[in-house]
């Protein structure tokens, strides 16, 4: 599900003199104290903070001095492990060059009532869900070959991706019994049944090649490093949204975020086609034997998991219809990769998705 869909409102109320744009359980003037009890800004700073846009149910705020640009990531306080993981992702990114440097790190949550994460905000933009460049790809690919090259004894936590192909169907099991209920009634007969045929066969897909997983080396990875976690600082690009970070299987990594960028508009056909031969040429010298096995099953598969999300959010929440239609349209091109990978004949995704586009009126 693209970053867009879990962006929340932002809400905005003045709290305290020097803080704008801010509606939050937590203080402005509290961020400031720590920030410089901390050593973070100096004790005579006095910063400007804002409320960002959140990517879920953490709190973000861009702080502004006269010499630094900040970003404090505020988790609730169950979420220590996704602060641990961000924490332990933006170190190393940072020593490398990958991602911000990690500035602050307080996962008792002692200070602010909550985890808390601080790094330097990145200067630049992000190429978010608009079609990449070829220089945005060439950084997208140096990026992911540079992360999954770092030695794994450098990192001590496992990321949240799921660590195999059956693990990840597993997974989807939610959301697929929820799009059988919520598309139960007769007008979605065409949709469902097809839906199941697919289902049927990923489902026999990923059980023939389980034991591609195993004995794999485990490698550092990003969690999902999607367009939207791209960013440019100056001349370079860099990643940022390091809550997913960890030990993990590259192939899962790389071919989920591929397939979605495609999906969602941010890769081109042309650019797709020669994105993953170029990633596996760049990690043969690591002697991955099953790697290439693993990433072709993740991008015929993961399209039936977008389906599935997707589907499953269009019947909880209602969307403008502009956004309805955009979502509905790249389900549509799921459906048709599908049906190429799968080497099923199924009825056009225009049939198919047709009562979702006018849904039924009900009383």
């Amino acid at each position: 599900m693209s970053h867009a869909l879990a962006e929340q409102a932002i809400l905005s109320r003045a709290v305290g003199p020097e803080v704008s744009n801010i509606m939050s359980s937590v203080n402005g003037n509290a961020i400031r104290a720590v920030l410089q009890l901390t050593g973070v800004i100096g004790a005579d700073s006095s910063p400007t903070i804002r409320r960002e846009p959140g990517y879920g149910d953490e709190e973000r705020f861009h702080i502004s001095t006269a010499t630094s640009q900040l970003m404090l990531v505020r988790y609730p306080p169950t979420a220590r492990e996704r602060a641990h993981r961000e924490a332990a992702g933006l170190r190393l990114a940072g020593e490398m060059g990958l991602g911000p440097a990690l500035l602050l790190e307080d996962e008792s949550g002692k200070a602010l009532g909550a985890p808390v994460v601080v790094y330097s905000a990145p200067q630049g933009r992000s190429p978010g869900s608009g079609p990449l460049s070829a220089d945005d790809v060439k950084w997208w690919l140096f990026l992911l070959l540079t992360l999954h090259h770092l030695p794994p004894d450098r990192v001590d936590v496992i990321s949240s991706m799921s660590p195999d192909a059956a693990t990840w169907w597993q997974r989807m099991q939610a959301p697929w019994l929820a799009c059988q209920t919520a598309y139960a009634a007769p007008v979605y007969r065409l949709l469902l049944d097809s839906l199941k045929r697919m289902a049927a066969v990923v489902s026999i897909h990923i059980d023939v090649q389980r034991e591609q997983w195993r004995g794999v080396v485990r490698r550092p990875c990003h969690g999902n490093p999607a367009p939207s976690s791209l960013i440019r600082d100056g001349a370079r690009m860099m990643l940022v949204e390091w809550d997913g970070f960890g030990l993990g299987d590259p192939a899962l990594e790389v071919g989920r975020a591929a397939v979605l960028a495609t999906l969602a508009g941010s890769l081109t056909k042309e650019q797709y086609a020669s994105f993953l031969p170029d990633y596996l040429a760049g990690m043969r010298d690591l002697g991955d034997t099953t790697l290439e096995a693993r990433l072709r099953l993740a991008t015929d598969v993961m399209p039936m998991g977008f389906c599935l999300t997707v589907l499953n959010l269009l019947a909880r929440q209602p969307l403008p219809p502009q956004e309805r239609s955009h979502q509905l349209d790249a389900v549509a091109r799921a459906l048709l990769w599908l049906q190429r990978t799968l080497g099923l004949k199924e009825d056009d995704p225009a049939t198919l998705l047709a009562p979702l586009r006018n849904p039924p009126r009900h009383g």
